[in-house]
Formats: structure tokens, sequence, C-alpha cells
């Protein structure tokens, strides 16, 4: 996990990447050396120190001195990879993840990009040829970014970094599960394209297994790790797959024992006695600081994306501070279990039409909810893993009968992720029904921060703030961001006055889910 700098074909390569790793300094420990294969090239990482802390400096080579390869994020399946390029007479030279993905794609090439289990961005440059590759993993859990000019290209693993070391260019998104090359961006095979069809029933026991190994999978070997707890369905199954292999793994708890959530992961930690560690919002003495300091962190001034970052941020800051690199979360299983509302009813009404909302939210997480997690975990140095996101457990929700995903109460109220909640089921003495049972809350709601999507303490300081007339001045300010409430001007307005955004142009093209009718 780090931030990654590289410049190929660029003036001033060195300053420029150096420059780049400087304000990615909070994504890392340690600084590796710059390494310039030319004078117009470079890549510099600013990297955290999980897997090889020691031997694990970027970029690494591939052993035959071909491909060179700076990464962000982390390969789970390298040890098996490595095993794999032994046989072929490849000899590594670290226990470095990036080393396995160079010697990888020389050997293979991209046709190894369907086989990695991770979450992962990632510049090869093949110093054979001069050509480039950069890829991100299919859900897009690790940021890439681009700047283009003429045959040149800078890259990074924020935006605001690239504004600053560019005058004029425009800062490209790099789309998730797909290849960047000097011929363009192409869509790569993986689970995410070539999903199974829908039709399997559902089987508890199956699902447990590949859930607990998906998350022994992410669980570091040789460093403590510590979960988010919010109390809900997601997190707390993954507060309880943790707990077997890590009796001692902590969870975070944001809010207090007046927070809506806080009964429910109480009830779990009495019954388990797991250590729930609970972080205060403090008094709220400097509002304007943390908008600031979360907008800025987030790089979007969407309404949803800023308000649960500030969740995201508090809790970050806090397993930081407790000295803590990994910790484990639950996101991915409401857009892969159906567990919005909107998906919830799009199942219910038809699976052909549960598939196209569900492909609208899994699109949209890489510009929302892991975006808002990777910034706000990342800017203290820690590496937010999901488990949910495992290619193993993302094929089975995809190939679930639709009708399996949803039911009804009692009271015939629609509830989705159905095949989580029968989890519960397989361990009654460990995970309470009470949680098995609820609804889903929106973390910013279940932690007391909002009341509701409406009554937020931050939309009602927009609304204060912001009189009609300076509203509409922003929305003529603003027009190619079709702006609909002060809230969301207040927050563009101040990410504004830390970068150009209108040098981003991937920043007005709004996240909304689209559900036809």
């Amino acid at each position: 996990m780090c931030g990654i700098a590289v410049a190929l074909n660029w003036s001033g390569a060195e300053a420029k990447v150096t420059r780049i790793a400087e304000l990615l300094a909070h994504r890392g420990d340690v600084t590796d050396p710059v390494v310039s294969p030319w004078a117009s090239s470079a890549f510099c990482t600013r990297r955290l120190r999980i897997v090889d802390a020691d031997g694990g400096a970027q970029p690494k080579l591939s052993g035959d001195g071909r491909i060179l390869v700076a990464m962000n994020g982390e390969i789970y399946n390298y040890a098996e990879l490595a095993r794999e390029l032994e046989t072929l007479g490849v000899r590594l030279q670290s226990g470095s993840d990036t080393e396995v993905l160079a010697c990888a794609l020389s050997v293979w090439g991209g046709r190894v990009l369907p086989r990695l289990n991770g979450m992962y961005a990632f510049v090869a440059l093949d110093l054979s040829t001069g050509e480039f590759l950069a890829a991100r993993d299919p859900f897009g859990v690790k940021p890439l970014y681009a700047v283009q000019s003429g045959d040149g290209v800078l890259f990074s693993s924020e935006i605001r970094p690239l504004l600053d070391v560019t005058e004029t260019e425009e800062v490209l998104l790099i789309p998730p599960g797909h290849v960047f090359t000097r011929r363009g961006t192409a869509q790569f095979h993986s689970f995410f394209t070539r999903r199974p069809e829908r039709g399997a029933p559902h089987d508890p026991q199956v699902l447990d297994r590949i859930l607990m190994e998906a998350i022994a999978t992410r669980v570091p070997t040789d460093l403590p790790v510590a979960s988010l707890m919010s109390g809900g369905i997601d997190s707390t199954l993954v507060a309880h797959y943790l707990r077997r292999i890590r009796p001692e793994a902590p969870g975070y708890f944001l809010g207090g024992p007046e927070a809506p959530d806080f009964s429910y992961a109480a009830e779990f930690a009495d019954m388990n006695g797991y250590e729930l560690r609970v972080v205060p919002f403090g008094d709220g003495g400097d509002t304007l600081g943390q908008i600031d300091a979360v907008v800025s962190s987030v790089e979007t001034f969407e309404p949803f994306v800023v308000r649960g970052g500030l969740c995201n941020y508090l809790l970050s800051r806090a397993v930081h501070g407790d000295g803590y690199r990994v910790a484990l979360c639950g996101e991915g299983a409401d857009e892969l279990f159906a567990g919005y509302s909107e998906g919830e009813d799009a199942f219910a009404r038809s699976e052909e039409l549960g598939d196209f909302v569900q492909e609208e939210f899994l699109n949209l997480m890489n510009k929302t909810s892991l975006q808002r997690l990777d910034r706000c975990s990342m800017r203290f140095e820690l590496e937010m893993r999901e488990p949910f996101l495992d290619p193993a457990v993302a094929t089975y929700a995809f190939g679930l009968a639709g009708s399996e995903l949803w039911s009804r109460n009692a009271d015939g109220a629609l509830r989705g992720k159905r095949p989580l909640r029968t989890l519960y089921d397989l361990y009654p003495d460990a995970l309470p029904a009470s949680i098995r049972d609820r609804r889903k809350t929106p973390m910013n709601e279940g932690t007391g921060f909002d009341e509701s999507l409406e009554a937020s303490p931050w939309a009602g300081l927009a609304r204060q703030s912001v009189s009609d007339g300076e509203f509409a001045d922003g929305q003529r300010r603003f027009e190619r961001y079709s702006l609909t409430t002060k809230e969301e001007y207040f927050y563009l307005d101040r990410l504004a006055r830390v970068m150009d955004v209108d040098r981003v142009p991937h920043l007005a093209h709004r996240s909304l889910i689209r559900v036809p009718r």
C-alpha cells in the first residue's frame, strides 16, 4: 500500500515525481529512492511498509531486467504466483508482491491480469521497447490518475499532486478493470466481466467457507490487525470471522452509547468477549476545519461521500493512532447482496432489473465508497482491506438466483442481503439475531452524526451559510456540475479552494443510481 508517482517521456521527470511523492507523504511511512531508467522518465514511491517491509522498495524490476513496476495496493495471491514463476526458472530477489507482479508481466504479459486477486493500481514500463501498461483492479479499490501532454504521461495515486506539478492539462481517471497504454484504454477480462449466469441456489455452508477464506487471505501474517465495527450485518460478519483467526483483534466504533448503532455493536461484544473501542466525534468546535479536512481528503464534493468521509476519517485516525497499519471493513456487501433499498426493490421486480441496478452500484463504487475509504484511511497511513470484494465472494453473489438475494418481513417489507443473514443462523451463540434482522442504516446515521438524509448538521450549516443569491451565483459558476443543493455548492466551493476543479472533468459526472421504471 502506498502512493505512486511516475513520469514517462516528461521533461524534468525526476523533479516531477519527487514533488508528487512529497504530496503523497500521508500514504506511507518511507519514501523510496527515485529511479530514472532514462533522462525523461522516473519512478518514485511513498510506501507503507507491509509486505516485505525491508526488501519491498519500489519500483521493482523483473528478473530478466525488462519490466519495471510501481504499484499501489496488495496482490493477495502473490505467493501462489511466485511459486509458479519459480517452477519456470524465475529467481525472485525479495518477498515483495510488486516484484512478483513485475516478473509475471514479463513472463505472461497482460494475460496475468485476470489471475490477480488483489486491490491494486500499477504502472509497468517495458525497458526494451519503451511501452508502458497501467492498470487498476476490477472494482477500482485502488486509485490511479494520469495527465497527458503529447507523448508524455504523469501518473499519481491522487488528483491534487498532478494539478500541482502541471499548469493546464486535465487529470484523467483510469477506469477500474482497465489497462491504459499509448493506444488508449481497454477493459481486461476478469471475474467482473466473466460472470456466471444467475440461477444458483444459496448454500450458507458454501458462503461461510468462501467468506472465511476471503478474510483469512487479508489478515497480515506479521502485523496486528483491527476492523471497523458498526454493529451492522456486514461489519459484524467481518469481526466474527476475523476473531476466529486473530481473537485479539479489536473493533472500532464511531459515536457513543447514544448512537443508534451502539447497542448492536455492544451486544456482539458482550456475547463474544470482543474488544470494542469507541471513537467519539469530539465537541465539534472546529466544524469548518473538519469539513475542509474531509473535503480535501476525499477529493470530491458529493454530500453522501463527504458525510461518510467524516466517519472514515475519524475512525482511520483512531486506528492509526493505536499503531495499526492494516484494518478490515465490510465495504462491498451492500452492492453485491442487494443491501440498498434500490437493489432490494429492483431484484424483487425482476432479475434483469436487479442486475442493472447492481451494475450501477458496482460501477460507481470507485468514485464513491471506495474513494472515500481509500483517501481517508491512507490519509493516516492505514491500509483498509475489503473481504467482500474478493473474487470468490463476488462470483458467488453474481451466480445466485435473484430471488435468493431478498426476502420479506412478516409485515411484507422487502429485506435484502438474505444470504448474509443466513450466516447468522450458523453461529447463534456468536452472532446476535438482532443484528441479523436489522434494516440497513447508513454509517453517518448509525453513528449519530446525521438524523437522516435531510437532517444533517453539515447540510444545515450549508443552508445557513449560503444565501440564495450566493447559491444562484454558485450554480452559474459551476454550471457543469448541475448543483441542486446548497450543501453540494458548499463542499464544491471549498474543494475549489485547494484544487483547480475545472481541470478534473470526471468530477462533473455525478454519482447517480438510475433505476428504470
